[in-house]
């Protein structure tokens, strides 16, 4: 075994068998995944840190790859503030920008692994990255980090401008087929995020006539979509809800499995037959891979009772997000997932790095 692949054992075993779902136990993650070593190895080979009694001996620092105001760092900065007092530090967030999520989710990657520097990412900066980047890419999301836990799961939704006149996708269809009209410009997030490979692939299934406009994350794409300097664009319903109520923004589709509350006579992609990959976002924190197997635990055991709480379910829950709790190895076989698919998907519709 390397040494990544000792560490991540160690980190693997403190999750039994029992706690992983049945849907869970029989998926066998890629030899990539597993860093060298078997699975069945990594699940039984004990745990050999020993707790730090001094950790956390200043404040911790949550780095955030996104812009302030966007829905990452919104469920991040609630989670700072439930995780401090159960920590006895102030939790502090830096939002550290830049090349889809990259230079935030890179930074922590090369951080010491004693605890006090951890992220706060979703799919986008932690897959859609890495498989729309490559080698520009400086992390690998299944062998620099661990996972303390996955908690927020949300869906997008496309959005258009009103002044525009495009009231729903079946105008949105009409506008973007017709070869007297030039290409509807359409916002994203940063290459390989979910609303970039989400409309891609509308625009193959549908040969739409669409040009990308690439942001940095949610927040300036979404206020230059409110300001119409962009006919289209992508943002989940609690960050973008506000405006539609407004008036200021149409939906036109939601982007994933199951129509909204909010938004019931919209409808969704796989009601259009666009069922995979699963665009569905996770937001979660991880830790440098050699961070201590203790504090991972610690770290596990007080995010969990931070989710529970009142204030932060008032933020998760709701608007197209729902709270969730995945960590362990029920979290990599996430990821490994998640990786294998947006690779095969980018490659089918030429996103690849």
């Amino acid at each position: 075994m390397t040494r990544k692949s000792e560490i991540l054992a160690v980190h693997l075993a403190s999750t039994t068998h029992d706690q992983l779902s049945a849907k869970d136990r029989p998926v066998q993650l890629p030899r990539r995944a597993l860093l060298g070593g078997s699975l069945a190895a990594a699940l039984i080979r004990p745990a050999t840190a020993q707790p730090d009694a001094s950790w956390p001996s200043r404040p911790v620092r949550v780095v955030v790859p996104w812009p302030a105001g966007g829905p990452t760092d919104t469920y991040g900065r609630a989670v700072a503030r439930e995780l401090a007092p159960l920590l006895g530090q102030p939790v502090v967030v830096d939002n550290r920008t830049g090349a889809t999520g990259t230079v935030g989710v890179q930074h922590v990657a090369r951080s010491a692994a004693d605890g006090h520097t951890l992220l706060v990412a979703n799919t986008t900066a932690f897959i859609g990255s890495v498989v729309a980047l490559g080698e520009a890419v400086q992390f690998d999301p299944l062998q620099d980090f661990v996972p303390i836990g996955l908690f927020v799961e949300s869906v997008s939704v496309l959005w258009a401008h009103p002044s525009f006149g495009i009231e729903d996708f079946g105008a949105l269809l009409a506008r973007a087929q017709d070869p007297r009209r030039p290409p509807l410009a359409f916002g994203t997030t940063g290459s390989g995020s979910v609303s970039e490979q989400a409309v891609e692939q509308l625009a193959r299934h549908f040969r739409l006539e669409l040009t990308k406009v690439p942001y940095r994350g949610t927040a300036p794409q979404l206020a230059d979509l409110v300001a119409g300097h962009v006919q289209i664009g992508s943002a989940d319903y609690a960050t973008a809800g506000p405006h539609f109520r407004e008036g200021r923004l149409r939906p036109l589709l939601v982007i994933g499995h199951g129509r909204m509350p909010e938004l019931p006579e919209v409808p969704t992609t796989a009601e259009l037959g666009l069922s995979e990959p699963d665009f569905t976002i996770w937001n979660g924190m991880l830790a440098p891979l050699a961070t201590p197997t203790a504090i991972v635990e610690r770290l596990r055991t007080v995010l969990a009772e931070a989710i529970k709480g009142d204030a932060f379910r008032a933020v998760a829950n709701g608007n197209g997000n729902r709270a969730i709790f995945e960590t362990g190895d029920t979290a990599v076989r996430r990821l490994a997932r998640e990786l294998a698919a947006r690779r095969a998907f980018a490659r089918e519709v030429g996103l690849s790095g």
